[in-house]
């Protein structure tokens, strides 16, 4: 793969990856509603759940050793975190 090709990639990534964080606020400001409502909304732990599944995917496609276990840990760590809070959430 070209290097033009990967870079094109990485911006149509960019933009949809923009576009999963607009969804987390539907019709309110960030700091509207406080610290506990970014916490145990549904919409902000699915936004948190996916980008953790997309970096965890985006980590497979690195080359070298450390960045891949640097950005795949990253995704399981998102992951992991919007399961604990789910969890406490219900």
């Amino acid at each position: 793969m070209n290097s033009a090709n990967l870079r094109s990639r990485a911006l149509i990534l960019a933009y949809w990856l923009s576009a999963i964080s607009v969804s987390a606020h539907p019709g309110h400001g960030l700091g509207e509603h406080g610290a506990m409502h970014i916490l145990s909304s549904s919409y902000h732990l699915a936004v948190l759940a996916l980008g953790g599944i997309t970096l965890w995917l985006i980590g497979r496609f690195v080359q070298r050793q450390l960045p891949r276990r640097l950005v795949q840990g990253a995704g399981l760590a998102a992951l992991l975190a919007s399961a604990v809070l789910w969890g406490l959430r219900a």
